[in-house]
């Protein structure tokens, strides 16, 4: 009996695992779909930023990836001692340190005069901040679930890890691509 209920353990955590994986794949296409959109429109243009609009500075962008770098190295420090949630909490706060970050980043492309609106250029900056803060705030959830469940499950905290870690390599490429080149 012990026996089968471990394999039925075991796989749950596949299944969850794998769909995790693919979940994290469908977003993964859904944001390089978008730079290869960007890519294509960058290219067709003869100066950057195009159109006369002004470039975004990097110190809010530069402070949006310490926060969540740093909240990448605190989660996986939890995952290392999943006893103390100290880490998570951390982890947490960083994540909403982060999403006040891109409050004042909309905030500044506003003064800068960009608006969802104002063309294409600036439609793309909003898309991808806001996806990115949209997912951010599911990735938000997974922690906060993590934070108030009693007994922590490996296989939660491993999935919840790699959509954490993930969203942060996205905005590491978001930063690169939209921001610094």
């Amino acid at each position: 009996m012990n026996v089968t209920v471990d394999r039925n353990i075991e796989g749950k955590k596949l299944a969850s695992s794998i769909a995790m994986t693919m979940s994290l794949v469908t977003f993964a296409m859904l944001f390089a779909t978008m730079f290869l959109g960007y890519t294509v429109f960058r290219m067709q243009q003869p100066v950057w930023p195009p159109m006369g609009m002004p470039r975004v500075g990097l110190t809010i962008p530069l402070l949006s990836t310490l926060l969540i770098v740093v909240s990448s190295f605190t989660y996986w420090k939890f995952e290392k001692n999943i006893e103390t949630k100290k880490w998570l909490i951390i982890t947490t706060l960083l994540g909403i340190g982060f999403l006040i970050s891109q409050t004042i980043l909309w905030n500044e492309f506003k003064e800068l005069g960009l608006f969802a609106n104002s063309g294409i250029f600036a439609s793309i900056l909003y898309a991808f901040t806001w996806l990115h803060a949209a997912h951010i705030v599911m990735g938000l959830c997974g922690l906060v679930f993590l934070l108030f469940k009693k007994e922590l499950n490996d296989n939660h905290v491993i999935n919840v890890g790699k959509f954490w870690h993930f969203l942060d390599i996205v905005w590491i490429i978001m930063l690169g691509i939209l921001f610094i080149y």
